[in-house]
């Protein structure tokens, strides 16, 4: 039915406060934006058939369906066509991109799948219905978010060449961490990460980074570095550029992983994450907190001396009854002097290196905030497929790439029909005068008491 200026009378009249009257106007205006999309299609359906008759095309049949979009549902009828030795197609729904048996359209599709990569799925239920006309259950979310993000996925593991001319800037970090979940089996899923950007740009409030772009993977650490090294190759020419690479030394994310991906560049320096650093100095030296502050100190001061000369006081100081507990106890300073010894080179800051700056490592360390925010904590486990979609929702948001990762599939449907399509709209533009909708002038009377909601109105504008 035709959604009619008397309706919005009614609704003026009827509304005693301003949340009703918006309220009421909001879905009147839902039903306008229906009944033209419908009619919209339905003249385009007409035009499209009249391009495919001329090629010996017969309707079928008739077939209605009904689509959410974000302005609305929308439920209209189209032809299926029909040709000898042709398999039938429906040419509304190719030429607009419109995926089989899907009841909401991409757009509301990547929405609901943006709010369940966000927040658990019943949430954004309650979430969509408060804030959108959407409604959709948990579960439907669930399936939307795993659907949209293995298409997002599947985007980020082949990115298409780029065709700009390489930049040439003085820096680049690169920066590799992994994150551990949950999971359903019995091997933990962990959600290998790799950051590349240009610099910390600062602020008087907060600071920055400078074109950071960010890779991840939940088969292997390796993928990840993959990744990173197509980009790098792609984006930057590093043959007069500083490199510097920052990690935690564990598994996967050693310096010769950084040196494989960088290639030929002015200078590379890596180092070990300040934060890893230090916790494993509180983690061996918790039983002497005196000694493991000496020993901090010592490591900021880049002192190798006088590291030594503070592991020698520590055994020293080892004094218990307990045998056992004073050979664990020798263990972990042991283990402690092998780790710094081996990671020396990298816990260099750096000043003593003769840097032209003096920040921009760690962040990868604390950008595991944006993933474990929605994959950590509160019970939530996954499996090694879920949290490979949910990441790649998360990492195309944080690179702002999902709406090319969305597009690059929609233009593979719609490119072969572009031309139809066009000349569809084209043809529904040049039709006669006797098919616009003709609106007739007039104006609003108030008949209503100057105490109600719309006489309180009238006021306003007299």
């Amino acid at each position: 039915m035709l959604p009619s200026l008397s309706q919005v009378i009614d609704i003026l009249k009827n509304s005693s406060t301003s949340m009703d009257m918006e309220l009421g106007l909001s879905l009147w205006l839902k039903d306008l934006d229906s009944f033209i999309v419908r009619l919209l299609f339905q003249r385009l359906d007409k035009e499209l058939y009249a391009t495919y008759y001329e090629k010996g095309w017969r309707v079928d049949r008739i077939e209605t369906r009904t689509i959410q979009f974000i302005f609305g549902e929308v439920r209209f009828e189209r032809r299926r066509l029909r040709k000898k030795g042709e398999k039938s197609f429906l040419p509304l729904d190719k030429a607009l991109g419109l995926e089989k048996r899907k009841h909401y359209s991409l757009n509301v599709r990547k929405k609901i799948a943006q709010m369940g990569s966000q927040m658990p799925f019943r949430q954004a239920e309650k979430s969509l219905l408060i804030s959108s006309p959407i409604s959709a259950s948990h579960t439907t979310i669930h399936s939307i978010t795993q659907e949209i993000g293995g298409k997002v996925q599947a985007y980020l593991s082949q990115r298409p060449s780029k065709k700009e001319k390489r930049k040439r800037v003085s820096h680049v970090f690169i920066e590799g961490d992994g994150l551990h979940i949950a999971g359903r089996q019995t091997d933990k899923p962990v959600i290998h990460r790799v950051l590349v950007h240009e610099g910390v740009k600062a602020d008087k409030k907060r600071h920055d980074l400078i074109k950071p772009m960010a890779f991840f993977s939940v088969k292997s650490s390796q993928e990840a570095f993959e990744q990173a090294g197509v980009y790098l190759d792609q984006t930057y020419d590093l043959r007069q550029s500083i490199v510097i690479s920052n990690s935690d030394g564990g598994s996967g994310y050693e310096a010769d992983r950084f040196e494989d991906i960088i290639g030929m560049c002015r200078r590379h320096e890596h180092f070990r994450d300040k934060f890893h650093v230090h916790r494993k100095i509180k983690t061996r030296l918790s039983f002497d907190k005196p000694m493991m502050n000496r020993l901090t100190r010592a490591v900021r001061a880049y002192d190798w001396k006088q590291v030594e000369c503070v592991l020698t006081t520590v055994q020293s100081r080892i004094v218990d009854d307990s045998e056992s507990v004073r050979v664990d106890k020798l263990e972990a300073v042991r283990k402690l002097h092998a780790y710094l010894e081996r990671n020396w080179p990298y816990v260099r800051g750096f000043y003593e290196r003769d840097l032209e700056i003096d920040r921009g490592v760690g962040v990868c360390e604390t950008g595991h905030r944006f993933y474990s925010y929605r994959m950590k904590r509160q019970g939530r486990s996954w499996t090694a497929r879920g949290a490979e979609h949910v990441g790649a929702l998360l990492t195309a948001e944080r690179n702002s790439e999902l709406n090319i990762a969305l597009k690059s599939e929609v233009d593979e449907h719609i490119e072969p029909l572009g031309k139809d399509l066009k000349g569809a709209v084209r043809s529904a533009l040049r039709k006669s005068k006797t098919d616009t909708l003709r609106v007739k002038t007039g104006k609003v009377t108030n008949y209503a008491s100057t105490s109600s909601f719309t006489g309180i109105l009238a006021k306003m504008f007299s």
